[in-house]
């Protein structure tokens, strides 16, 4: 379990990072926002604890940058200000939990281990080698994560959860761009790209009714 810590007041850093490696977390605690975009970029990371306020790059512009390519994982917003806008913004950008200064390390605690729970990996395997965490919305291929875009997670997302059965064209379409009405949906050259990134041709084409994947028989 490794943890990102994002708070410039020295002391709260210090507490947390000592209280995450009580819990045999490794961790990594950075104070300022530019330095922690090179470890979002460079590193994996199971939990991140973001402060809205540090010096260079916000909590927020941090918690936009991560959702732009992972989803799932959690995600604590630290502030030291209850404002509606923060709050609301937070959230809209797929903030997990939001906790609020002062507060007490056993607060921390309990909603680490509520999103952990949360988090808990349901595993389908599709061959010797390929795998799909339904909770994370990710594949991995000889169990390395393999990184898709927004659209192309998505696309994955509904046909793993209709494992199986063939998820229509007008269902995919609803879900991969979110009720957005265009005139022609670009999914052919979706699944161009797609198919570059997975290691298996796992996703079938059924003409005229839509897509599917199966488990390994």
């Amino acid at each position: 379990m490794k943890v990102l810590i994002i708070e410039d007041d020295v002391q709260l850093n210090i507490a947390i990072s000592e209280f995450c490696k009580l819990k045999s977390f490794e961790n990594v605690s950075i104070k300022d926002g530019l330095l922690a975009l090179d470890q979002i970029d460079n590193g994996h990371f199971d939990l991140y604890i973001i402060d809205i306020n540090i010096p260079r790059i916000n909590g927020l512009d941090l918690l936009k940058h991560i959702r732009k390519t992972d989803l799932d994982t959690p995600i604590i917003i630290i502030t030291a200000s209850l404002e509606i806008q923060n709050f609301s913004t937070a959230f809209e950008n797929g903030c997990s939990e939001y906790i609020k200064k002062p507060f007490h390390l056993k607060e921390l605690d309990v909603r680490i281990n509520n999103l952990l729970a949360l988090n808990k990996p349901i595993i389908i395997t599709l061959n010797d080698e390929l795998t799909y965490d339904l909770n994370k919305e990710e594949f991995y291929y000889q169990n390395k994560p393999i990184r898709l875009r927004y659209k192309e997670k998505r696309f994955c997302a509904i046909l793993m959860k209709h494992i199986n059965t063939v998820v229509s064209n007008e269902m995919i379409h609803d879900y991969v761009w979110e009720g957005e009405i265009k005139e022609t949906y670009p999914l052919r050259q979706l699944l161009v790209e797609l198919r570059k990134k997975l290691p298996s041709d796992i996703i079938q084409t059924k003409i005229r009714e839509g897509y599917m994947i199966e488990t390994q028989k």
